[in-house]
């Protein structure tokens, strides 16, 4: 018997199903960076398939060519950041060097120099962009300053903060999360969700990627000042409904993300994320104690606190509390 087939990334998120390569090319584009499709094999069909999504300034998209499959051509990206992420190897030409690879895993497309890439017919490849300003702006977040030269990726391995692996790790998680909007939220994102989401990505590249601020962001964070806690959990538990991050916490006090996590763990024990997330826990606790029953009571408060997957909410929600969302339901609508 064969195995049934693992479904492709953000499957619930199909764009189109195509055998022509104009409409194929036309779709995948904008959720991409420019680029130029020849056939392999003009004599034999495509059938491909392309799904994708935005979450904030961050776009995924997966392609699967089918038939012969295509050549893709990419001129430098300049100021934009473009990572394929080939399902299978994927053999890659740089066309002024004339150097050839063979590339899994991550592979940022190149800053100045075009390139060449054969993706595999079948499994396809999935492809994240976004702007370099957006990236600039979120490692000035996690710094407390900017960083004055231009934020350029380096295409081929170098030294990064921490394994590429988790670059893959944090889409694989992302294309999950999205596979899993429900349909009775029509395939939208609570704010919170895709703000967290889309922080995670940005991260993740910026740790798991060599670049040109690689080394400023493996410097130690200047000492935190610590007296800041204070207007920490105040910032937080007045914005706690919004769709912040880590980055916008820092911001808002005036220091890195590096300094907040600092000042976090030394106060309360946690990271940025776990106050942000007991905060927001707590409302939702109090929303629940003061809400009357219905079918998507627990839905909705779950979606206020930035929750995406109803059991990670109840996980975390009993937690923190010892009873499910569910029973501190039940009991405030016996009390009514």
């Amino acid at each position: 018997m064969t195995a049934p087939r693992t479904p492709p990334p953000l499957s619930a998120h199909q764009r189109v199903a195509s055998k022509d390569i104009g409409v194929l090319h036309d779709t995948v584009e904008p959720f991409a960076v420019g680029h130029d499709l020849h056939a392999r094999e003009p004599d034999v069909p495509l059938d491909g398939l392309v799904n994708a999504v935005s979450v904030g300034a961050v776009t995924l998209v997966w392609v699967r060519y089918g038939g012969g499959g295509v050549i893709v051509d990419t001129p430098p990206t300049e100021g934009h950041f473009a990572m394929c992420a080939p399902i299978a190897p994927m053999g890659v030409e740089y066309r002024a060097t004339k150097s050839r690879d063979t590339a899994g895993g991550s592979l940022v497309l190149s800053h100045d120099e075009a390139m060449r890439m054969t993706p595999d017919p079948l499994l396809g490849c999935l492809v994240i962009a976004t702007s370099t300003g957006r990236l600039a702006d979120h490692l000035a977040g996690q710094l407390g300053r900017r960083h004055t030269p231009p934020l350029r990726f380096h295409s081929v391995d170098g030294p990064a903060i921490l394994p590429s692996s988790i670059v893959e790790r944090t889409w694989r998680h992302v294309c999950d999360v999205l596979d899993h909007v429900t349909a009775e939220e029509e395939g939208q994102l609570h704010p919170l969700a895709a703000r967290n989401l889309e922080e995670s990505l940005l991260t993740a590249v910026l740790l798991g990627l060599p670049h040109t601020a690689t080394e400023r962001l493996a410097e130690a964070p200047p000492r935190a000042p610590h007296h800041l806690a204070g207007a920490i959990r105040e910032w937080i538990e007045a914005h706690h409904d919004r769709p912040i991050g880590v980055v916008d916490i820092a911001t808002a006090v005036g220091i890195g993300v590096r300094q907040l996590q600092t000042i976090c763990q030394d106060q309360w024990g946690l990271t940025p994320t776990q106050l942000l997330r007991g905060v927001r826990l707590d409302h939702a606790r109090t929303a629940l104690i003061e809400a009357r029953p219905g079918p998507r009571t627990v839905t909705d408060v779950a979606g206020a606190a930035g929750y995406v997957h109803m059991s990670r909410f109840a996980a975390h929600y009993r937690q923190r509390f010892g009873e499910t969302p569910t029973q501190t339901l039940r009991r405030s609508g016996q009390l009514v």
